[in-house]
């Protein structure tokens, strides 16, 4: 390298460090005027930079404006570098939020709406181009190539800024979302592949055909190379890094080293970062390893801190005193309005949506946002457009962007919400404790049937998880004296053998995928906390084999330092599969856990789910609302269950369907789980006095008794309440206390 590298100035970075805190606290407080007018955030960080840029503080105090934006490149590439990178991670987030399998069914729709959405764009922007005044053209001998560039920008879409109003509108989740994120990148990696041509004939004079059918083929290439190899990489990458390395976030360096390899790699091939990002996006949401944990920490800095600054930098290149003429402004705004909304609500139509659906697409796909902008820019720098018309496409950009949040905010109002739709977002929205297909299950295993007990627990919630049950033995190391001495003790041999190959052989047997390991560990407590830390959701373990309870030093210090949720399992006398649950329910956070614990449970294993609810007085229930469930407040919301569900099964007509819905409503204020997952629970009153709970799980209508606790202990012993103490110490049936990790419940 014969040239030498200068250091960055210290200069630069004080103006570049100044820059992105003003565009973080005014787009901070852009965003939140927003939220509190009931508009999406993102008008609020596209308006901070309009603000701070020429428009306003550059027009009101230039001085102020040069000092804190110099008009230097080298300064402005700084900035435009960090907001680059929150469009790649903006991306990558939003493709998170695509699921590819319902994609299959909306595929049609989103290609026929993508297609419409910029042919009739097109051709009304070409239109527009062969009739604009020759004053806006910057060379009048080259009208068609300009015309070709107007149509351009009018036809592409801003993802970015589709992206982030689908998310601060909650619509990613719907299928309209889907179908509008998906017509999305189908246009803008259309778009940029046009504009490339374009460019290609700026420079030379003519249209390389060659370079076009290479950047398609390119892009095949691009796309086959991520789903055969990209993703069988990052399933294998993501579970190495869940299970056998100790570093923390391991997963989510990897997710962010994939995408920006995507990013670089489809910016080499000439059709945009963005769209390599969103790819690495959709892909990685099929990875069962990856953890939600991982996505929540991606999102906690995107959001709030990259988002905003790549959106300031949009309105920061605005400058709305070099307009001129507002009519030519208001003709091309108007022209790009019209193709995108007679373009996508057509195409709509064609694919089978219906009317509001198409005009809600139309309005999203209308966002033009950081894209016009950098079509405007390479226009400029080629020479296709003047600073007259250049301004007019920027504005219109800027424009469009504010339009679309506000516009799909009401055609949204209209569009209908089918019932299977309905079923998957309130699925989605509400897992409760339990994510059956995600779910991550330790098993640390000792042997003895309490242990047995527990496996076939575990078994039932890592039925449809694509996450094998982790079955871990920990053994202290022994000195040679304890060592020759088990030498010459069957009855241990057995014990160890049953603790490292019974359970694993059972849940093999029963279908499931497990794994198996042994570790050596003078600390067996530290150890299970240590194996905890490694992302599972549930550490299931069988109860002390000595005395009546669940008890045991080991268990005490798992349950005081677990990072996640614990289930202590105590086999009943005749062990048979959990098909008939009895969960008790007085109102509480704790018992409500247990319900969604047991509704989770009963619906993967097919069984049936009845909850005690522990009266008060003449049968009424104290119960806490589910969207409150940390207040200390008792509702009083369940008056006469037992009688409410012996009337609906002898009610006909209307007496009936009203008193379904009575209990709908009843089931929604114990916890809104079981409506989204379809659970319909027999409801049974039961009196909140000593023995009553023991005595109805003693009645043989029962396979598994699940009771939600929390440790209460004040010395070195697990204690749950004494009705709990007594049902587990005289219950004839499995017993499972569920102690939940209080910080997971908020």
């Amino acid at each position: 390298m014969n040239e030498v590298l200068r250091p960055l100035g210290g200069h630069a970075v004080f103006v570049l460090l100044v820059q992105l805190s003003l565009l973080l606290l005014v787009a901070r407080v852009g965003a939140e005027l927003c939220k509190r007018l009931a508009l999406p955030a993102v008008i609020g960080e596209l308006a901070a930079g309009i603000v701070l840029g020429p428009s306003v503080l550059g027009h009101f105090a230039p001085r102020v404006f040069t000092s804190l934006f110099p008009a230097q490149t080298a300064q402005f590439n700084l900035l435009e570098a960090v907001g680059m990178l929150g469009m790649v991670l903006l991306l990558l987030l939003t493709g998170l939020e695509t699921d590819l399998r319902l994609l299959r069914n909306l595929g049609r729709p989103a290609f026929i709406a993508s297609l419409m959405g910029m042919v009739v764009p097109f051709v009304f922007g070409f239109g527009l181009g062969m009739l604009v005044p020759e004053a806006y053209l910057a060379q009048p001998d080259r009208r068609i190539l300009f015309s070709f560039f107007l149509a351009t920008a009018m036809s592409i879409s801003a993802m970015p800024v589709i992206a982030r109003i689908l998310m601060d509108l909650d619509l990613t989740r719907r299928n309209i979302g889907l179908v509008i994120l998906s017509a999305g990148v189908v246009d803008d990696a259309a778009g940029w592949v046009i504009l490339s041509v374009i460019a290609g004939a700026a420079s030379s004079g003519r249209v390389h055909v060659g370079g076009l059918l290479l950047t398609l083929l390119l892009t095949a290439v691009f796309i086959a190379v991520a789903a055969f190899l990209v993703y069988p990489l990052a399933r294998v990458t993501t579970r190495i890094a869940a299970r056998r390395l100790r570093v923390p976030d391991t997963d989510l360096v990897l997710l962010i080293v994939i995408t920006l390899l995507g990013a670089a790699a489809t910016e080499w091939i000439g059709i945009h970062a963005v769209f390599g990002a969103f790819v690495v996006g959709t892909l990685y949401r099929q990875v069962p390893h990856l953890k939600q944990d991982t996505v929540h920490k991606l999102e906690s800095f995107v959001f709030p801190v990259l988002a905003p600054i790549f959106f300031g930098l949009v309105g920061l290149k605005v400058d709305l005193w070099s307009l001129g003429d507002a009519r030519m402004l208001g003709i091309v705004l108007a022209v790009a309005c019209l193709g995108k909304l007679v373009g996508c609500t057509v195409g709509s139509l064609w694919g089978g949506l219906r009317l509001w659906e198409g005009l809600s697409i139309a309005v999203a796909m209308n966002a033009r946002g950081a894209m016009g902008l950098v079509a405007a820019t390479v226009g400029l720098s080629l020479g296709i457009l003047n600073h007259q018309m250049f301004s007019i496409i920027v504005v219109v950009a800027i424009v469009t962007s504010f339009m679309a949040p506000v516009g799909l905010r009401l055609t949204m109002k209209k569009v209908r919400v089918n019932e299977e739709e309905s079923r998957r977002m309130l699925a989605e929205q509400i897992k409760g404790v339990l994510d059956p297909a995600r779910v991550r299950v330790l098993l640390p295993t000792a042997g003895g049937p309490n242990q047995m007990a527990a496996a076939r627990l575990a078994a039932g919630l890592a039925k449809r998880s694509s996450h094998p049950v982790e079955i871990v033995r920990i053994e202290a190391p022994q000195s040679w004296f304890e060592r020759l001495g088990r030498l010459f003790d069957a009855g241990a041999r057995e014990v160890k053998r049953d603790g490292q190959g019974s359970t694993h052989r059972w849940l093999v047997e029963a279908g499931l995928h497990a794994n198996l390991r042994e570790r050596k560990h003078s600390d067996v407590a530290g150890a299970i906390l240590e194996e905890a830390r490694r992302g599972f959701d549930f550490v299931v373990l069988g109860a002390s084999a000595r005395g009546g309870g669940v008890g045991g030093q080991v268990l005490e210090e798992v349950v005081v330092g677990t990072p996640c949720h614990v289930v202590i399992v105590k086999a009943g006398k005749i062990e048979q599969p959990y098909r008939r649950l009895l969960v008790p329910f007085d109102g509480g956070v704790f018992s409500r856990v247990a319900v969604e614990f047991g509704a989770s449970f009963a619906e993967l294993a097919g069984g049936e789910l009845t909850i005690a609810i522990k009266s008060e007085g003449r049968g009424r229930v104290p119960v806490r609302p589910a969207a409150d469930s940390d207040s200390d407040v008792s509702g009083d919301g369940l008056p006469a269950v037992g009688e409410r569900s012996s009337e609906i099964s002898r009610s006909e007509g209307d007496a009936g369907a009203v008193a379904a819905h009575v209990l709908e409503a009843d089931l929604d204020r114990i916890s809104p789980v079981l409506r989204a997952l379809g659970v319909t629970p027999r409801l049974i009153p039961i009196a909140d006095e000593a023995g009553a709970l023991a005595a109805e799980a003693a009645s043989g209508r029962y396979d598994l008794v699940v009771i939600g606790a929390e440790n209460r202990a004040v010395q070195h012993r697990l204690f749950f309440g004494r009705d709990n103490e007594r049902l587990i110490r005289k219950a004839d049936v499995t017993v499972a206390v569920v102690v939940p990790h209080v910080a997971l419940l908020r």
